[in-house]
């Protein structure tokens, strides 16, 4: 879901592959992320759509966070890098607002709030995106910025109006991911090439889905989603912090794990792991589009046709393949006017977009 990060053409091979490997992370990452929300809509009738839900929610956020985070690791607070927020994010994020106003008032007889402080399902992410990128560049002359960011993160919790305006909740909770994200994802490129890191990430995976499923409707998810504070999730404050640190942590543990067991070869030779890379460069599309499409589909009686687990893993076939239509060349020349208007104004010749 972050924007695209240009490779250098004059950088050496070792960041090449790095961000061959990142664009893959990518894509597997905003697969996740539309198959976790589409079966949310199923948690309530099926086993498997609730621990797959429950599952992906522990990590597929903190991956884009550390991957964005990487992307934005030489980013400015300066006139060049507002620029970028404002047509990458901000821009978006507003044309997008409105059409989720339109289809909740079609779909769902809901009237618009008109209100753009606080964010409609899954807009969230660019506003913070936005101010993540902007206050980055603060922390990176601090030291001890992770330890800092995360006391900010246990701090925010305290607050019993936090919530999602602006999305400052989750903007101070997965801070420290952010700030954590230029480091992890480098030592990630590195541990890769060691099959011992590799095997170590498919145990981490598996243990976590293990204990997953053991929970079933006993797994709290509600901490991993950063979005509240302590009060409103019903817990004092020393439990509140517990929870909290343990839900950084493990997804922070989980993120570096998924990255470290993605298949692929360095420079991806592969067909197929060319084609991954490229998508990966283009998940802003699947992560817009899928919002409005999941209002359409969740007025339908799609929701609750046939056996709840075939319906579950329709749905999750189904992400997959809206994944591979969304990035398609055709689909986003044709939806380029509001997932990246900034094609529709290029700079002027001699400026940095």
């Amino acid at each position: 879901m972050t924007a695209r990060v240009q490779p250098d053409s004059g950088a050496p091979a070792q960041a090449r592959v790095r961000q061959t490997w990142i664009d893959q992370a990518r894509w597997a990452a905003i697969v996740l992320v539309v198959a976790g929300h589409a079966v949310g809509m199923l948690r309530g009738s099926s086993g498997l759509a609730l621990v797959v839900s429950n599952y992906v929610y522990i990590f597929h956020i903190p991956v884009f966070v550390m991957l964005a985070g990487w992307g934005a690791r030489r980013a400015q607070a300066d006139g060049t890098g507002l620029t970028k927020i404002f047509w990458q994010l901000l821009v978006p994020y507003v044309l997008f607002q409105l059409i989720a106003f339109g289809f909740n008032y079609v779909f769902e007889d809901d009237n618009p709030s008109w209100s753009f402080t606080f964010q409609t399902f899954g807009l969230w992410f660019l506003v913070a995106l936005a101010g993540w990128r902007l206050i980055g560049p603060w922390f990176r002359g601090l030291r001890f910025a992770v330890p800092i960011a995360v006391l900010l993160a246990v701090a925010a919790g305290f607050s019993s109006n936090i919530d999602g305006f602006l999305s400052l909740s989750r903007i101070l909770y997965f801070l420290p991911m952010f700030l954590l994200g230029p480091w992890l994802v480098d030592r990630i490129s590195e541990w890769r090439s060691d099959l011992r890191f590799r095997i170590g990430g498919v145990a981490v995976l598996a243990a976590g889905g293990v204990l997953t499923v053991l929970l079933g409707g006993n797994f709290n998810r509600e901490p991993f989603l950063g979005n509240v504070g302590y009060e409103a999730m019903k817990m004092s404050a020393l439990e509140g912090t517990g929870w909290r640190l343990l839900a950084l942590a493990a997804g922070t543990l989980m993120a570096a794990a998924f990255m470290l067991a993605l298949p692929g070869r360095p420079n991806a030779p592969s067909r197929l792991g060319s084609s991954v890379a490229e998508a990966g460069r283009h998940t802003m599309y699947p992560y817009l589009l899928h919002l409005p499409l999941l209002t359409v589909v969740g007025s339908t009686a799609l929701v609750d046709a046939g056996q709840p687990t075939l319906r579950t893993a329709a749905f999750m076939a189904g992400s997959l393949a809206f994944c591979i239509v969304a990035s398609w060349k055709p689909v986003r020349m044709l939806t380029a006017v509001v997932v990246e208007p900034r094609t529709l104004f290029p700079p002027a010749p001699g400026k940095v977009s």
